[in-house]
């Protein structure tokens, strides 16, 4: 018991204070301002709800607490239809609702509504599990499907909107970071905390004053945590999310929109984070296949990228491809030694620099498949 005790103290996570509701004695008298005028004040007020919609849960506090029941009210199905489109639109690509901002009347109609209505119901009886969500709408037939297009599904249903074919779709600059990070097996799994800084190219510019904008990159494994983490400069974002369709921030984004441009290979090729997810999957290879043969390589390199088996086209072009580069790098030590440790760092010890550079001048090929930069 006492072990267990220690073990549950050694996870247990640090506290964040929050802010509390003030003591009806210490609340403020909040009158009407009339035209907004602050010295023409009219009748007190008090908390509620706006008069057109459904009223409080009967006994519920006029406070957060009693917003949030009124929220996930069951009589108040809308915060679970436009939770479950979110949802949808995260796995599928579009949501039911594809306007997932706008519900009302400015927005679209729902492609299946009876569909929106029958999982907002089943989310709400389930207790609002999000886990017992995603894993029903993963598990249905339609999300695996093949994404494959034909001529007549591309002429019947060319939005997909009626899932004809499984989803395709470009996920966000966060979600690729993410997954470069972990193929390469230098993902972080920290929990919490402050923002971090990742690795971002320096760009030389400067703010007012001329004080630098590129910023100092975190130390040890924050500069490998989940990109949700990231800091956000408004006055200068993280670059390849921002090349990814990110929003700035300055206003509330519901949706985004998806862009495919020749920026975004840059960035998947060039940027210092996915060039050091590349040298990472290198390294692994080398450690995982103890074996000097370049197929067993590719074909583990595809099973830990693609989830999938290589064929042997794909098997012969890769390893050509890697012998090329490897004799390529023995002519050139210096080029060799940059591909194979900036910015990742020195490789182990014993280690073939020009072998390591050229699986992960392979790797970079790999990573930049159209399989690995889009969901289908």
């Amino acid at each position: 018991l006492g072990a267990a005790k220690r073990e549950l103290e050694a996870i247990k996570p640090s506290t964040v204070p929050i802010m509390q509701e003030l003591a009806e004695k210490e609340r403020r008298e909040t009158k009407i301002q009339l035209r907004g005028n602050w010295q023409n004040l009219g009748d007190v007020v008090g908390p509620g709800v706006p008069a057109a919609f459904h009223p409080l849960p009967d006994k519920a506090p006029k406070n957060r607490l009693g917003l949030a029941q009124w929220l996930v009210s069951r009589d108040n199905p809308l915060t679970a239809r436009v939770v479950v489109n979110r949802y949808w639109e995260a796995i599928f690509g579009t949501g039911i609702v594809s306007t997932s901002e706008e519900f009302g009347s400015q927005g679209e109609l729902p492609f299946h509504p009876e569909l929106l209505d029958w999982l907002a119901v089943d989310f709400m009886e389930h207790g609002w599990d999000v886990k017992r969500l995603l894993t029903q709408l993963v598990s249905t037939r339609a999300y695996r499907q093949e994404s494959r297009v034909t001529p007549e599904l591309q002429e019947r249903d060319p939005d997909n909107r009626l899932l004809a074919r499984g989803p395709r779709f470009r996920p966000s600059g966060e979600m690729l970071r993410d997954q470069a990070l972990a193929v390469g097996g230098i993902l972080s799994e920290k929990m919490g905390g402050p923002g971090v800084r990742p690795m971002a190219p320096n760009l030389g510019l400067s703010t007012a004053f001329g004080r630098s904008n590129d910023w100092t990159v975190s130390e040890g494994e924050d500069r490998h945590r989940r990109s949700v983490y990231t800091e956000i400069r408004r006055n200068g974002p993280y670059a390849s999310f921002t090349t990814f369709d990110a929003p700035n921030r300055e206003v509330c984004t519901i949706r985004r929109g998806r862009t495919n441009t020749p920026l975004q290979a840059f960035v998947t090729m060039n940027d210092p984070v996915y060039v050091e997810a590349n040298q990472a999957l290198a390294r692994r290879l080398a450690a995982e296949v103890k074996s000097g043969d370049a197929a067993a390589k590719v074909r583990h390199a595809y099973r830990l990228a693609l989830a999938r088996e290589a064929d042997e086209s794909e098997v012969a072009t890769l390893t050509k491809l890697h012998e090329d580069a490897l004799a390529a790098f023995k002519a050139d030590a210096e080029a060799a030694k940059k591909m194979a440790t900036e910015p990742i760092g020195p490789a182990p010890e014993g280690t073939d620099l020009a072998d390591l550079a050229a699986w992960t001048a392979t790797a970079n090929v790999i990573m930049n498949l159209d399989e690995f930069l889009m969901r289908r």
